[in-house]
């Protein structure tokens, strides 16, 4: 056997991140072109501010907080913002994605899809089962379309989740923690099922889509 050939190292993973941290380098010698890495430019174009103006409509604008009409802005604007912003901002291997119109539409459906299986962990959480389900639903909806931009590159990242999945962890959090406000004795409008928490998914996005890029 030839001495190159001794020198062969076989790797096996089962991992799907193949996300270059910050402290790793870019070079086309270095990249795995059967695996290529995946990874968000560090800019301020992925910041949503579009996400802390539709919470200003909602909280002070809206009738009676609105949770329908806050979806039916939500979907558009969550669009634009992968079109124009966070698509942008996407490296797979060593280059830029371009915006795959049909995978657009097709992901809409995903994150309607995806609204139910998210409705139903909610109500295993403790939501209202039968008396606010479709505000429920409602919720899940708010919380998918959130997750829009991520369930995208998902998809068009060859199904790699190893950076997407910290923008659903963050949508999570941010419900999960918002929730403390709900039981407490204040007896405010803005406590009642499930405004809190569209409040808290809609922070954890802004915060998760501003941040994960730099950890």
């Amino acid at each position: 056997m030839s001495k190159k050939n001794k020198n062969i190292k076989k790797r096996v993973t089962f991992s799907d991140d193949t996300t270059i941290t910050t402290h790793q380098t870019h070079k086309k010698k270095d990249l795995d072109y059967d695996r290529p890495p995946v990874y968000m430019r560090k800019t301020i174009t992925t910041i949503p501010i579009h996400l802390l103006a539709l919470l200003y409509y909602y909280i002070k604008i809206s009738d009676n907080y609105d949770t329908l009409k806050l979806l039916f802005t939500l979907i558009p604007l969550q669009i634009a913002y992968l079109i124009f912003q966070f698509n942008k901002s996407t490296i797979y291997g060593n280059k830029r994605l371009k915006t795959n119109i049909p995978l657009l539409l097709i992901t809409i459906g995903g994150s309607v899809a995806l609204s139910v299986p998210a409705m139903i962990i909610i109500i295993l959480f403790g939501a209202p089962f039968v008396e606010h389900i479709f505000q429920t639903w409602l919720l899940a909806l708010h919380a998918s379309f959130l997750a829009y931009p991520a369930l995208y590159s998902v998809f068009n990242c060859d199904f790699k989740v190893g950076l997407w999945k910290k923008y659903f962890i963050a949508i999570i959090i941010g419900g999960w923690i918002s929730c403390v406000v709900i039981p407490l004795d204040w007896d405010r409008d803005w406590q009642v099922w499930p405004i809190p928490v569209v409040v808290g998914i809609y922070l954890g996005a802004f915060v998760g889509y501003s941040i994960t890029a730099y950890i």
